[in-house]
């Protein structure tokens, strides 16, 4: 049955499209591949995790882009757009990525080859058996040791951004079948992991703790694997996982990054109290690091405007780091405006205030301030 669109054709193929990484079957929740022009595409989210990249999704001055990053390798791709973007190099595409019934889809092919992995197509009859196969670069050496799946083990490597090894990072094998019931590993000088498991007739799933010192605090990272979906230990799988300290915090990851959160303490306007108080949309923070983030590399300095979270009113996704904070009242409709600053609740206000992250869970990290209008 085919569904017709303005020059091309997408066919919800006439039979069904299984698609698999490495012989462990892939599952698209969202969307179904889709046959467009020859081309199959899949949902963007799903194969970029699948293949260990970090995601990114960009809707802005009406570009659309699908963004997948996994250590020195970024693909975008642009929604209709006739070339991707493979780190600096456009190539064209036969398909390009494109909505389909207000799903992402990639063509899979391009996406796997360009990440190094070779793809397998097959109709069996019955369905067309699609396999990606490898561990990416180099499809028959990944380079860390894990790429074949094994039955009872599950392996595979824990790296930051830039793809250096993580060493002394728990990873933690979840028994779903009883509580509580966990088996951990630590990765080793090259990243890399390693558990076998009892042959139970149960699922599991995976994650991991990251812990680094930061200017006498502990930040404790909770890590999401590239592929979050639980399997069967009679199976076996591996699971990736990155932290990119400075990068797209990975869907789920809530401790990848902290929040700046700041606190309006001009309840009226100081200048004249018939005027409304100022507004908290209308201020800017600086945030410039006082030394390096939590993983050693050099920060930038940032200027934002808050937003709100369920946590508070302020900047989201901020990298792990000392920061001097400043702060100035920027109306659309008046002259910008020094602030005071000063940590919640703690000394005096000043023009500026260097503060740490403070850990409100183990997994939950702020630096809250408050702000008010500064003389004229």
């Amino acid at each position: 049955m085919g569904l017709m669109l303005v020059g091309q054709t997408a066919v919800a193929a006439p039979k069904p499209i299984a698609v698999y990484h490495n012989e462990a079957p892939l599952q698209f929740e969202d969307a179904q591949p889709v046959i467009l022009d020859g081309t199959t595409l899949v949902p963007f989210r799903a194969l970029f995790e699948a293949l260990g990249f970090q995601v990114k999704w960009i809707d802005s001055g009406g570009v659309r882009q699908a963004i997948g990053r996994k250590d020195d390798l970024n693909i975008e791709l642009t929604i209709d757009g006739k070339a991707a973007k493979v780190n600096d190099e456009f190539i064209p595409l036969e398909v390009p990525a494109q909505m389909l019934n207000g799903s992402t889809m990639v063509p899979l092919r391009f996406v796997a080859e360009n990440s190094g992995y070779e793809v397998t197509f097959e109709d069996t009859g019955s369905e067309y058996v699609i396999n990606v196969w490898g561990g990416g670069d180099d499809p028959d050496d990944s380079g860390d040791g894990s790429a074949s799946i094994e039955p009872w083990v599950v392996k595979g490597f824990v790296k930051d951004g830039k793809g250096s090894p993580l060493e002394g990072v728990q990873v933690i094998a979840d028994n779903m079948l009883l509580y509580n019931s966990n088996l951990i590993a630590v990765t080793d000088a090259n990243g890399e992991y390693r558990i076998e498991l009892p042959q139970l007739a149960t699922t599991w799933n995976m994650s991991a703790e990251l812990k680094r010192k930061l200017n006498g605090s502990t930040i404790q990272i909770s890590l999401t694997p590239d592929n979050d979906n639980p399997f069967a230990g009679n199976t076996g799988a591996v699971r990736h996982f990155v932290w990119d300290s400075t990068g797209p915090r990975p869907e789920g990851c809530y401790s990848c990054s902290g929040k700046v959160l700041f606190y309006m303490a001009d309840y009226f306007h100081p200048d004249n109290p018939d005027l409304p108080p100022p507004s908290r949309e209308d201020v800017e923070l600086t945030l410039v690091p006082v030394g390096p983030l939590l993983d050693g590399s050099e920060g930038e300095t940032i200027i934002a405007h808050g937003e709100d979270s369920g946590d508070g009113f302020g900047l989201q996704d901020v990298p792990f780091a000392r920061y001097k904070i400043a702060a100035r009242y920027a109306p659309q409709d008046g002259e910008p405006r020094a602030m005071l600053v000063r940590v919640r609740n703690k000394g005096e206000y000043a023009e500026s205030v260097t503060a740490d992250f403070q850990s409100i869970t183990s997994s939950i990290h702020h630096i809250e301030v408050e702000v008010k209008l500064g003389p004229k």
